[in-house]
C-alpha cells in the first residue's frame, strides 16, 4: 500500500503523457501548490484556466454539448467532466490531473514549454482533496461520475456521521497505541468544553461566534506516529496546508509536529495538542479504502 508519504510525494513528482504534434511524450507536471476554493490568487488563476479550456472543448471535440455532459469520449479516450473540473478547485487525485493534462495538450491548451507554469499558477490540492484521494472517496469514475463529495469533503466531515460516512464515529481512535499510519489527523480548535462535537456557530451573517464551540480547521494524514503508553511523543503529518513545503511550494508537504504540550481524551476520543489552541483528533479510515494514484508514466 502507498504510504502517505509516498503519495505526498505522487503529486509532487508527478508526470503526465504530452502530446506534442507528433507522439505522447512524458513531461514533467509537478503539483507542489495549495488550491481551494476561496478566492485566493491562486483560486482565481485557477478559474481562468478552467474558463478557458472549457471555451476550447466543444469547437475541439466537435461535441457542441460537451461541457454538460458527465462523460465524454475524444480521440478514443473516456474523460469525466467532474473529474476535469477537481483540477481546478483543488480535488483531484493524480490520475485525474494526469488525463486533463494530457486532454489540454491534444487540443493546444497548454504549450510544452508552459507546462510546469501551468500546474504551478493553475492547479493544486487541498487538505480535504488529498486525504479523500488517498482514502478513495469521492472521486468519480466512469461507472460513477458523480459520486457523493465530488466537490470535496470539508474536515468535519471526516469526523462526524454523515450521507457520506454513517460510520465516522464508530472509526474515531480511542488511544494513542491505536492510530496508525494513513488514519485521518483532524485539527480542531475552539474546543470548546473538552467536546470537538459541539460545533462553532454562526450569526445571521455566517461570521464564526466566538466561543460557541469548535472548528474543524484542517486535515492531514498520519504518516508516522510515535507514543508512550497513552501519551504521543512524536507526530509526522502528509497534508496541503498553503505553508511552505518540502518540495518548494505550498501544497501537499511531510512536516513534524514540532511540540505537542499535551495528550488526553475527549470523552471516548484521543488527542494530542500542538500549542495551546490546536487539538489533533484520529479516525481510521473507511473499509475498503484505497488510494487513486497516479498512472506510472515514464
Amino acid at each position: 500500500m502507498t504510504t502517505p508519504a509516498e503519495y505526498a510525494r505522487s503529486y509532487a513528482q508527478l508526470s503526465s503523457w504530452f502530446w506534442n504534434g507528433d507522439d505522447w511524450v512524458a513531461r514533467r507536471t509537478p503539483i507542489v501548490n495549495y488550491l481551494q476554493h476561496n478566492g485566493s490568487r491562486q483560486d482565481r488563476r485557477a478559474a481562468s484556466a478552467q474558463q478557458a479550456l472549457r471555451a476550447l472543448l466543444p469547437r475541439a471535440t466537435g461535441i457542441s454539448n460537451v461541457n454538460h455532459l458527465p462523460t465524454f469520449n475524444f480521440n478514443d479516450y473516456d474523460y469525466i467532466n467532474h473529474s476535469i473540473d477537481r483540477c481546478f478547485i483543488g480535488k483531484a487525485c493524480p490520475w485525474e490531473i494526469q488525463e486533463t493534462l494530457q486532454l489540454l495538450s491534444e487540443i493546444g491548451g497548454v504549450a510544452e514549454g508552459g507546462l510546469v507554469d501551468y500546474c504551478n499558477s493553475s492547479l493544486g490540492v487541498d487538505c480535504g482533496g488529498f486525504v479523500a484521494n488517498y482514502w478513495g472517496e469521492g472521486c468519480p469514475h466512469m461507472v460513477n461520475p458523480s459520486p457523493a463529495g465530488w466537490g470535496g469533503i470539508l474536515p468535519r466531515y471526516f469526523w462526524a456521521n454523515s450521507s457520506q460516512w454513517s460510520s465516522a464515529v464508530a472509526r474515531r481512535r480511542r488511544s494513542a497505541s491505536a492510530v496508525s499510519a494513513g488514519d485521518a489527523a483532524i485539527f480542531f480548535k475552539d474546543v470548546k468544553d473538552n467536546n470537538p462535537d459541539i460545533m462553532k456557530q454562526r450569526d445571521s451573517h455566517g461570521v464564526f461566534i466566538q466561543g460557541t464551540g469548535s472548528e474543524a480547521f484542517h486535515i492531514g494524514l498520519v504518516s508516522n506516529v510515535g507514543f508512550s503508553g497513552d501519551d504521543f511523543t512524536s507526530l509526522e503529518i502528509a497534508d496541503s496546508s498553503g505553508a511552505s513545503s518540502i518540495y518548494g511550494g505550498s501544497g501537499v508537504n511531510v512536516r513534524s509536529i514540532q511540540t505537542i504540550v499535551e495528550s488526553g481524551k475527549s470523552g471516548n476520543w484521543v488527542y494530542c495538542k500542538s500549542g495551546a489552541n490546536e487539538w489533533i483528533y484520529f479516525v481510521e479510515p473507511p473499509g475498503g479504502w484505497g488510494p487513486e494514484s497516479a498512472y506510472n508514466i515514464s
